[in-house]
């Protein structure tokens, strides 16, 4: 419903524009002052009007106006450093602003109506009136005074159809246009019907010109609730309708909004009062203290930049009464100063919005602090002893909270209706706050859930759970299809918000759904069902939705139990290994690359794919690779008794490379066991390179000056950028195994090649992973690669089974006979 009408709007308009030549002749008067004699005063005055025109010109439909004042306002706020550069800069501030203001009041363009948004950015539940009448006009001029009182008008001309009509819309009241004779009346069968229908019936006004008694007594008869008389005093109407349907009218919750500047009063209180609150003004805060007692406002809202007493002294005297404790204050400015938000927020709890507010978000923001204060002060008592009731309304949004959707679930859920219900997240959202700040992410939340509203239908409703969550709960789609229109609808409509910002904001945001039409689901499930789903989108770059299946919630509870009993894995060394070998084209036994394996006592062998990823979240991945490399490097010093150049490979980790002491933890061991340095290889991956950061860079050449290994693994499955191979110090190439599985398909491409050829450039020694066929193999060393690694030669074995293979058999056999050659040579 708009807010307010094209003839108010180009009335305010006009008011202020007369305003604003009455502001440009101020402006003129104290910048001459000013400037004759650096009037102190005339800088305040300055400062003052350049202020309100911040504040009221955008909200007018003058942007520019905004802006060139804001560009003023700046420049008078800071202290001199260069006088004369910063003349200038004020000089041209001055003039620009002179500007636009001649020309918004020369434009005979009036521009958009601010003032067009809806009262409420949730859907309300109308009640539905029946109304059978003839008279179009009646009808239409009935529409819109339902429409005010929050009932919906549904019109037929006739009575033919009442009981399908009934049955079809359950209207609340009916209101019915009586012509016939008092005994057509009487005998009527449509209204003889409904009486009979099953269920509550509904209350029935009659209307009529016919006020006589035998008028009244048929309509009686007929079962009529009862009966007014044309022409029609429509506010009696719906005072009737209140009264027989037990609806008592609120009062209006009570405003104060106090301000210097009257362009910024007269626009805030024709928004807040056509948005239905009862709002008072004041331009002084002597005046606005007066008013305290007289009103007992739920909600004050001051400007911060006023004359004699500024808004944050009138806040400190609003908070020495113990009686208005509990009434919220809202703090606006339209200068950015972080010591008077400061202030604001730190005087009693209350809270900042910076000017120039648009209509949606001083209603948004204003509706949730009324309710709240209301409900403070009715309930007292019980808050005490019962906080919940009133943390329901999220205060930045006026968004219902989770609370209230697990009372609105068990609802649909005990009636049987079906729904959807979907959650949002934003993709780290919190860096918005730390790179624009939390008052920028503040407005960003509040844009999300205006936008969000726009789409919902009558019956939905929309929550905020906290932080950058929200909930949607849709009963008008029940099939994936109109799920994924919608949620394609939402993320479509999220995505374009970015530029609505006095800085471009690049955001992209996750959506889980979760179908529901089994009733007998408990609310905890649907919830969790959902947050499975939006687990499950989240997995992707932004801008994704997915459903709930519960394949996905399998995985998460298998993902739970895992986290449980990982740490005990860890903490009881429950982790074994397994070694494959690297060999080189002749088949030369070269290195053993050292594997992880967790055998669990109840789930079996878990992939390393799967515990992997969760030591890195809890940050127990270094000490898996302590555990690998105790065991390893004590079982390398026992192969290389008969392979002396034998080198181990050795996997690490982001959470490894930041380590400091992680050269000389290497160092220290290798020094124990009597290893040289360069029998470990230390593998590293692309995605751990930009993980660990640019201290990696750093670590890496320590740790190969020191004359460790360094291997590059998986390379082409990352980002593949050819910077790596030249900023760390890598000595080794592994190649992924995607590259060689496309040799024995014929699909081959240019680049494993290029790959090749560019690690022999830059003399690295290439490993091929996943060689499985002879081909592949034959392939790789007419190409140039010197080490190999797959199925071909050998899976990974246990030390006990590498140990019976024929490389350690007959190396022993050798052993044995060389030991036995030197027996006799010694005789």
């Amino acid at each position: 419903m708009p807010l307010g009408g094209e003839s108010t709007w180009q009335a305010m308009q006009q008011s202020y524009r007369i305003n604003l030549m009455q502001k440009s002749e101020q402006l003129q008067h104290r910048w001459q002052e000013y400037i004759a004699d650096n009037n102190v005063q005339a800088r305040t005055e300055l400062k003052r009007i350049s202020h309100q025109l911040t504040g009221s010109g955008a909200i007018y439909g003058y942007q520019d106006i905004t802006d060139s004042a804001r560009q003023l306002m700046d420049l008078l706020y800071l202290p001199f450093q260069d006088e004369l550069t910063q003349r200038i800069k004020e000089h041209n501030a001055y003039n620009e602003l002179l500007e636009v203001i001649s020309k918004a009041t020369q434009s005979h363009n009036t521009p958009g109506n601010e003032l067009q948004v809806r009262s409420s950015h949730q859907p309300s539940n109308k009640q539905k009136i029946l109304l059978i009448e003839q008279d179009n006009s009646t009808a239409l001029q009935l529409k819109q005074s339902m429409q005010d009182a929050n009932f919906q008008l549904i019109h037929r001309p006739a009575s033919a159809d009442l009981i399908d009509t009934i049955q079809q819309e359950q209207p609340v009241a009916i209101i019915c246009d009586i012509s016939l004779s008092h005994d057509q009346l009487t005998a009527n069968q449509p209204w003889l019907a409904c009486r009979h229908l099953p269920g509550k019936h509904p209350p029935l006004i009659f209307i009529a010109n016919d006020d006589s008694f035998e008028a009244r007594l048929a309509a009686t008869r007929a079962g009529c609730s009862h009966f007014m008389h044309k022409p029609l005093d429509i506010p009696l109407l719906i005072q009737q309708l209140r009264k027989l349907l037990n609806i008592s009218k609120n009062d209006p919750y009570r405003i104060l909004l106090v301000d210097d500047d009257t362009d910024v009063l007269r626009f805030y209180r024709q928004a807040l009062t056509m948005g239905g609150y009862k709002v008072y003004t004041a331009n002084k805060a002597k005046q606005a203290f007066d008013l305290l007692y007289k009103i007992e406002p739920e909600l004050i809202i001051i400007d911060v930049n006023m004359p004699d007493c500024n808004g944050l002294e009138l806040g400190q005297i609003i908070r020495q009464n113990h009686e208005l404790t509990d009434t919220p204050l809202l703090f606006m400015s339209a200068d950015n100063h972080t010591d008077e938000k400061m202030a604001a927020l730190n005087l009693a709890g209350d809270d900042f919005i910076q000017k120039p507010i648009a209509p949606w978000r001083l209603l948004m923001t204003v509706e949730a602090r009324v309710k709240r204060s209301r409900m403070l002060k009715q309930q007292k008592r019980a808050v005490i002893q019962r906080p919940e009731l009133v943390q329901h309304i999220d205060t930045l949004t006026a968004l219902p909270t989770l609370w209230q959707l697990k009372r609105d679930l068990s609802a649909k859920l005990k009636h049987q209706q079906p729904f959807c219900l979907m959650k949002i997240d934003l993709d780290q959202f919190h860096l918005i706050n730390d790179v624009y700040g939390r008052t920028t992410g503040d407005l960003l939340l509040q844009t999300i859930a205006w936008q969000l509203a726009q789409l919902l239908k009558d019956d939905d409703r929309l929550y905020r759970e906290s932080g950058d969550e929200f909930w949607l709960l849709c009963l008008h789609i029940n099939s994936l299809d109109l799920a994924a229109q919608f949620a394609e609808q939402m993320l479509l409509r999220l995505e374009h918000l970015s530029s609505n910002f006095d800085v471009t904001i690049h955001f992209s945001a996750s959506v889980g759904l979760c179908l529901v039409s089994d009733s007998r689901k408990q609310i905890d499930d649907v919830l969790q069902h959902t947050n499975t789903a939006l687990y499950e989108a989240k997995k992707k770059a932004g801008h994704q939705y997915r459903f709930y299946d519960p394949e996905q919630q399998h995985k998460i509870d298998l993902r739970m139990q895992l986290t449980h009993s990982i740490r005990q894995a860890i903490t009881k060394r429950q982790f074994s290994c397994a070694f494959q070998p690297i060999l080189t084209a002749d088949k030369q036994l070269a290195s053993f690359e050292i594997l992880a394996r967790w055998q669990h006592n109840e789930l079996g062998t878990i992939s390393p794919a799967q515990f992997v990823p969760l030591l890195e979240e809890q940050g127990l991945i270094s000490y898996l690779t302590q555990q690998m490399l105790d065991i390893g490097l004590k079982q390398l010093q026992l192969w290389r008794q008969y392979y002396p150049d034998l080198q181990l490979n050795v996997n690490f980790s982001a959470q490894d490379l930041v380590d400091p002491e992680l050269c000389h933890k290497l160092t220290e061991q290798m020094k124990k066991l009597q290893l040289p340095n360069c029998c470990l290889i230390v593998e590293i991956t692309e995605s751990i390179l930009i993980q660990a950061g640019s201290g990696a860079i750093e670590q890496l050449n320590h740790i190969a000056s020191h004359g460790f290994s360094i291997a590059l693994d998986d390379f082409g499955t990352g980002y593949s950028s050819l910077s790596y191979l030249d900023k760390f110090p890598v000595t080794k190439l592994k190649i992924d195994r995607s590259f060689v599985q496309r040799i024995d398909n014929a699909q081959q491409d240019k680049l494993l090649p290029a790959i090749i050829h560019l690690a022999q450039d830059l003399g690295l020694e290439i490993t091929a992973e996943g060689v499985e066929t002879q081909t592949q193999l034959n392939y790789l060393s007419a190409a140039g690669c010197q080490r190999f690694q797959g199925y071909l030669f050998s899976k990974p074995l246990t030390a006990e089974s590498i140990a019976k293979t024929a490389w350690f058999q007959s190396a022993q056999l050798e052993e044995k006979a060389n030991a036995k050659s030197n027996i006799t040579n010694s005789r």
